[in-house]
């Protein structure tokens, strides 16, 4: 046995993390020649840089859990060798009281994949990013240098708790989820299409994912759309999601309850850096009413407008504040809640000549009884990326009716850039 020293306790925003025992992977498509040796270096320098990745997570004598610290040697990388090119290799197991990190590259074909695995009360997807960005910045000093350039050893990041604690943030009257409200019980609502997955699994389980790569041609003309508009991509992705969630559920008379997720890096005072806190990210709600008449455009301008007068009355800043640590799914009563996070632009990172990271897509790990359903999107190197997540049947059917309707929205409004500002 290796002694272990208590870090800190979690916070509620982090608590259900645990609970779920939910992993975020982030995969790295990679195109040219992946020295694993060196790689193992360069992961080995992000462990000893960022040492709360080698931490683990246990439940307290008052039954919550904390992190916790102790001398055992982290894992390396795990590397997986597939001949066949639709194969996911053999399952991984993941043990939040073992470890909170892991490393793993895919080989098909002599080109390699790495992905990163990092416990979601750790990090979230802004922060996993910059995780991954450090990670090929150490491989590449590495392989043009022969040495890595490491900064100085980061601490723990904070909670969004103590960070909104330190910016005068609190708890207020509203969580933005009362906009539902008028849709509780309000309509005889089909069943539910978001599977359960009965009992509680002994480990974290894959959710399945399918997703959707739009052209570089049809990202621009979305990007464009909303310059010309004056109206932000995650707006605009949030209503023609809404559009496309409308036609999946077969036209139906039922409003959509939207909840999307806002990066609070943006929006604070003094900022927050990339991995100084462990997930500061509000949710925002809009309750969505789609008909045949219901033009895109104007739709992203009312998810706009309402995200606006959220932000400027401190709604979105305090709305993780409401949430308890529980994970229950859809409230019951109400149609099922889309639930978006938006990306954005993400920019490219550091590799060296002749190595080039193509695209990246997320991988989730929960522990729950539950059905999980959310949907990612990002552009990457150009092209816009739909990811979605969930345990539903007819997933590549929905995700078709949203590629469906991207490329009808980009081909209507082709050549707006001429009118933006």
């Amino acid at each position: 046995m290796f002694p272990s020293s208590v870090i800190r306790k979690l916070a509620n925003s982090e608590e259900m993390l645990a609970e779920t025992e939910n992993f975020v992977g982030l995969a790295a498509d990679v195109k040219g020649p992946i020295d694993i040796d060196v790689l193992e270096s360069a992961y080995d320098a992000l462990l000893e840089t960022r040492p709360y990745l080698t931490t683990r997570i246990e439940r307290g004598p008052d039954g919550r859990h904390q992190l916790v610290a102790d001398d055992l040697v982290p894992e390396g990388i795990e590397v997986v060798e597939l001949d066949d090119p639709t194969d996911e290799g053999p399952p991984l197991y993941f043990n939040q009281n073992e470890s909170l990190v892991h490393l793993r590259v895919t080989i098909r074909d002599g080109q390699a994949q790495p992905t990163l695995y990092v416990h979601h009360a750790l990090a979230d997807g802004h922060h996993m990013y910059s995780l991954i960005e450090e990670l090929l910045s150490y491989y590449t000093d590495m392989v043009t240098t022969g040495k890595i350039r490491r900064g100085p050893v980061q601490p723990v990041p904070e909670s969004i708790e103590a960070v909104l604690a330190d910016r005068g943030i609190q708890k207020g009257p509203r969580s933005g989820i009362e906009r539902f409200m008028p849709a509780v019980f309000a309509y005889d609502l089909p069943p539910s299409r978001r599977a359960v997955t009965g009992d509680k699994p002994p480990f974290p389980v894959k959710v399945p994912m399918v997703s959707c790569r739009l052209s570089e041609q049809h990202t621009d003309s979305i990007v464009a759309l909303c310059r010309a508009q004056g109206i932000g991509l995650t707006a605009m992705l949030a209503a023609i999601l809404l559009m496309a969630e409308w036609r999946i559920r077969g036209s139906a008379n039922i409003p959509i309850p939207l909840i999307y997720t806002v990066d609070l890096r943006y929006f604070l005072t003094p900022p927050v850096s990339a991995t100084g806190c462990t997930n500061p990210v509000a949710l925002t709600t809009f309750l969505a009413d789609v008909d045949r008449r219901t033009d895109v455009v104007e739709l992203a301008r009312a998810i706009a407008e309402t995200f606006k007068a959220d932000l400027a009355d401190g709604t979105i800043q305090q709305s993780r504040l409401h949430f308890s640590p529980q994970y229950s799914g859809n409230a019951p009563g109400l149609p099922d809640v889309v639930l978006l996070s938006d990306n954005g632009l993400v920019p490219p990172v550091r590799t060296p000549p002749g190595v080039e990271v193509l695209s990246t897509h997320g991988e989730l790990y929960f522990n729950v009884s539950s059905g999980i359903e959310i949907y990612f999107t990002q552009i990457y190197s150009g092209q816009l990326n739909v990811e979605y997540h969930s345990f539903a049947p007819g997933a590549e059917e929905a995700v078709e009716t949203i590629r469906e309707l991207l490329c009808e929205v980009a081909e209507k409004y082709a050549g707006t850039s001429a009118g933006a500002s």
